[in-house]
């Protein structure tokens, strides 16, 4: 055991010091936009293939100082040339234990609000094609308070090698600078887009702005780009599928994990824990201890006096405010994509969905078979920890878990699953499927092949988890054992190699044949399995499982969900009263059902016994 912890603990000192070295700008890497030569570097695989990478492109102007909390400026790229060989910042926020792979330290604040700026990449092989080509515009997750545009989750992966597209990737700011609530922020502004409070997803629109504008340049069809995320991101491509600015802006999308839940403007205000009036009070009493309560509220009654001190606060006084959520990867807790009736309609994106008020495009929803034993395997109401008193000599130790009940454990899991995908996947595909002509798709992914490692079965402690389908969807580096580190070791089993990399070969092209032309079992690739489309109008309700063929292989299923059937499942299980009212809490924590909507479910559910 030791000499695997130390064999670890150099790959992971390795891998650290390989994210500190700068890339080298490379010619070959060089594109005209206007007078100005962007250029890039040169990436290259084990097998010696190349992809052009540009990294650090500017779309809009740093949002800082006057800036701060308003809708992105554009921006003009001058000059006679662009070094786009240099990482991005990051947008300010917490890293997390995903940062590590980045060789970045967990748990520390980290990033510039001078954030939006976006990256690409193509094959060289691609590029010398000289024909435009369908463009993937990914929005990472991280439950918009944390991520990267250029995290190695996603782009030291052999999906970009392997096919014939443009990949694009984009920061938008986060947490309270992306979405923020405070009436009259910037009520003498000119601009009208500025009265919102989701300035990350205007971002995000600005991003695309861009990219309409200037992805020829890079071999890439403004006509057709494809926008897809996971989780957050997610959630921010349903979000754009509500969104009048962003209507023209894509063709189709693929919601991966993503959630139709939003937070209210009375939330976002109001919210005791995460909401901009209590932001604003504690900021005060921290900056003039002596001033007494009545003196606070004084002060926050003067609009003007109010809005000068928030905004000459630094970057890290305002984070430092938000605390973490122990239920969600320590993500922090705060409020995003509220609806406001000028970005995200009054209504919410549930509501939106749910009236048919969303663009027609063609869209792929999917979800994880065990999404929250992501969020389960490192909690310590689910697990106990017996070596994490360890991890300062290495993390991995805190992944050394027993569940506490192992029933519960699981059957907590299944049931959050099924909420998730019930949310996620059935219902906007129901709704979409029900109002519009574009043809709909889903997915569940069902891989749960980790190795068992120190005597822990991550294959069921861990499963089918949130966000383990982007590592085959980008084919990254520890999928194909080109990329060690202690997360990669714990997921992937060097003994399945074989089957996990043709499982992720056979959902690239899937997701590569939709980006074509909106069909994913076609063009250019032929595929063995049909996905069928979802079509609720001719009671067609249908998704497909993908997985390897160690266990279901890839097939389609038509096994859906209803509120009734995951609530009546969880009522007959053999669970205490307690373990079932924690469950069905979690499911409605922050839900897209209103609350008359929840009140009738916990009068009904077990006869009321939830609401004690």
């Amino acid at each position: 055991m030791i000499i695997k912890v130390l064999k670890i603990l150099s790959i992971l000192i390795l891998s650290s010091s390989t994210y500190l070295m700068a890339y080298e700008k490379n010619e070959n890497a060089s594109a005209m936009l206007g007078e100005t030569k962007i250029t890039g570097t040169v990436i290259q695989n084990s097998d010696g293939e190349n992809v052009l990478a540009w990294f650090g492109i500017p779309f809009a102007k740093p949002p800082v100082d006057e800036l701060r909390w308003k809708a992105p400026r554009n921006i003009e790229i001058i000059g006679n040339e662009l070094d786009a060989s240099t990482l991005p910042n990051h947008c300010v926020q917490v890293s997390n234990f995903y940062d590590e792979i980045d060789g970045i330290e967990a748990n520390s604040i980290i990033g510039s609000e001078d954030c939006l700026y976006l990256n690409i990449f193509i094959s060289e092989k691609a590029m010398n094609l000289n024909k435009k080509l369908p463009v993937l515009f990914w929005i990472h997750g991280g439950g918009n308070t944390w991520g990267y545009s250029a995290s190695k989750l996603f782009t030291d992966g052999n999906f970009v090698f392997e096919h014939d597209i443009v990949l694009v990737t984009t920061n938008y700011r986060l947490g309270p600078f992306g979405w923020f609530h405070y009436e009259g922020l910037n009520e003498g502004s000119s601009e009208p887009l500025d009265q919102t409070v989701n300035f990350g997803t205007l971002d995000t629109i600005k991003s695309l702005e861009w990219v309409n504008k200037h992805i020829e340049s890079f071999n890439g069809d403004p006509e057709n780009i494809t926008i897809f995320g996971e989780s957050a991101g997610g959630r921010n491509v349903m979000t754009l599928m509500t969104t009048s600015q962003s209507k023209d802006l894509f063709q189709r999308g693929i919601a991966q994990s993503g959630y139709l839940g939003s937070d209210s403007l009375d939330f976002a205000k109001n919210d005791p824990r995460s909401g901009s009036d209590g932001f604003i009070k504690n900021r005060i009493a921290l900056k003039y201890p002596d001033l007494a309560e009545n003196e606070i509220k004084q002060f926050m009654q003067d609009k003007n006096k109010t809005i000068n001190f928030i905004r000459s606060l630094n970057s890290e006084d305002i984070i430092s405010y938000y605390r973490m959520r122990n239920d969600a990867s320590e993500l922090i807790d705060v409020p995003n994509v509220i609806p406001d009736g000028v970005v995200i309609p009054e209504k919410g994106i549930y509501g939106a969905f749910r009236d048919g008020d969303v663009h027609d495009k063609e869209m792929i929803f999917g979800s994880t078979r065990d999404e929250d034993k992501l969020f389960m395997f490192m909690n310590d109401y689910f697990v106990n920890k017996p070596l994490s008193f360890l991890s300062w000599l290495w993390p991995g130790f805190d992944m050394y878990v027993q569940p506490k009940d192992p029933k519960f454990y699981d059957l907590y899991a299944k049931y959050m699953a099924e909420s998730w995908k019930y949310g996620a996947v059935d219902l906007p595909s129901r709704f979409m499927s029900s109002t519009k002509e574009s043809n709909i798709y889903a997915y569940r992914f069902d891989w749960d092949e980790q190795p068992t490692e120190f005597g822990v079965p991550l294959s069921k402690l861990m499963g089918a988890a949130h966000a383990m389908e982007i590592g085959f969807i980008f084919k990254t580096a520890g999928l194909t054992g080109e990329s060690d580190n202690y997360i990669t070791t714990a997921i992937y089993d060097p003994e399945n190699r074989d089957t996990d990399i043709k499982l992720a070969d056979e959902i690239g092209e899937y997701w590569v044949n939709f980006a074509y032309d909106g069909n994913p079992s076609a063009n250019p690739y032929s595929k063995d399995v049909e996905w069928s489309n979802w079509d609720a109008k001719n009671d067609k309700e249908r998704f497909i499982v993908l997985d390897t063929v160690n266990d279901k292989g890839i097939a389609m299923f038509n096994a859906t969900l209803s509120a009734d059937s995951i609530l009546q499942g969880l009522a007959s299980e053999d669970l205490t009263v307690d373990q079932k009212c924690a469950t069905i809490g979690s499911m409605f924590n922050r839900t897209t059902l209103t609350k008359e909507e929840v009140d009738d479910i916990y009068l009904t559910f077990l006869n009321g016994k939830c609401l004690n």
